[in-house]
């Protein structure tokens, strides 16, 4: 698909030069062009509100990470162990660990794992998982205000309930968010809501 866009680009370009338009206009035919490459690349991924597009964009993907994400999600454990053995980028790859392996509950491996990772969104996030998990109440609260992204938040919010007892008051907390997320975010949102049906 995308060897079609660069032909288009490639023809365009060359009647603009048979024309002789000028510069700014081949400057804004490539920033156009570019712009449309990144939008079309990430839109499924963060903003796309149909799960089932989402869920179809992964698997069609050729990304070893995207293909872990739905083998995470849709698949066998074992699935996506094998899924994770091919990704050979090592942020990527920690990302993954680290998602399987607090799936697993190997929370030594994830505590590993963390260490040696650049702090982000992300990292906080399972650090607080972590913490909560060793009821190391005072780190869990510093990790969780340390977020600045709202969903993230959220859902410690809703594990918070899941596990004080409270099953449909995460599912509310959870259900509300839902109508607000796209991407890869709204199939962690449905793929928690899922784990805690099958737990009340």
């Amino acid at each position: 698909m995308i060897w079609i866009a660069y032909l288009i680009l490639f023809f365009i370009s060359l009647t603009l030069a048979v024309l002789e338009a000028p510069t700014w206009m081949f400057v804004t035919l490539l920033f156009l062009f570019v712009a449309g490459f990144f939008l079309a690349l990430f839109y499924p991924l963060m903003w796309q509100k149909d799960a089932e597009k989402v869920k179809r964009y992964l698997l069609k993907s050729k990304q070893p990470y995207h293909r872990f994400l739905y083998a995470f999600l849709y698949e066998e454990e074992s699935e996506a162990e094998a899924r994770l053995a091919k990704i050979k980028q090592v942020q990527a790859r920690k990302f993954a660990e680290i998602m399987l392996f607090t799936q697993q509950e190997r929370w030594v491996e994830v505590k590993q794992l963390l260490q040696n990772m650049k702090k982000s969104e992300l990292t906080l996030y399972y650090s607080a998982i972590v913490a909560m998990e060793e009821d190391r109440q005072a780190e869990y609260e510093e990790y969780k205000n340390q977020l600045k992204d709202p969903d993230y938040v959220t859902w410690l919010t809703a594990e918070e309930h899941r596990r004080n007892g409270n099953v449909n008051g995460a599912l509310a907390i959870i259900d509300k968010q839902i109508s607000t997320l796209g991407g890869l975010k709204l199939l962690s949102a449905l793929h928690y809501k899922n784990k805690l049906q099958h737990s009340n």
